[in-house]
């Protein structure tokens, strides 16, 4: 049996997830769940997925939202705007250790209004790398370290919430 783990966000929420496959046969665990057999199906010419999930049957209409992993899921008319990242990224991050290692992140709920910098781009400690409105008061994030910027997972334009990552910036190694 072939498993892999995933961690979503999605509403200021983090789950994990494991998908495992055996065969044919799909099973699905979420958080600290049980594993529940799912049967999925493309449909509506691979705009939708038609997804069996314990017992209940969902169809989910999802859409890219930024080509870096974020994905619009529509299910039963709700929008929910979540990124999927497999467990070996989330460990990469959570070792950096916050904003000592290099990721910004949302405080409190706003828009992301102006992106400064660009993947590859260096920066230095209190460089602007990112503008989010929140209450009408637009704040300038800045990186904490020096280093490279190797993510920008979001854009101008989309709506964060507290926690959600904003830019990573790899540090320099000093030495």
């Amino acid at each position: 049996m072939l498993k892999k783990k995933y961690i979503l966000n999605f509403d200021g929420t983090q789950r994990g997830a494991v998908v495992a496959l055996d065969g044919a046969e799909t099973q699905v665990q979420v958080d600290d769940g049980e594993l529940t057999p799912v049967n999925y199906h493309p449909v509506l010419n691979g705009k939708a997925i038609s997804i069996r999930f314990g017992g209940k049957l969902h169809l989910v209409h999802l859409t890219g939202v930024d080509g870096k992993g974020k994905v619009q899921a529509t299910v039963a008319g709700r929008p929910i705007v979540l990124s999927v990242m497999d467990e070996l990224k989330a460990q990469a991050l959570e070792s950096l250790g916050g904003a000592a290692s290099g990721i910004i992140a949302a405080d409190i709920p706003g828009l992301v209004v102006e992106i400064k910098v660009t993947e590859g781009q260096q920066v230095k400690v209190g460089d602007p790398v990112i503008v989010v409105d929140a209450m009408k008061m637009q704040n300038e994030l800045t990186s904490a370290v020096s280093g490279m910027v190797v993510s920008i997972p979001v854009a101008a334009g989309d709506p964060v919430n507290p926690g959600d990552t904003l830019v990573i910036v790899e540090p320099e190694v000093v030495g």
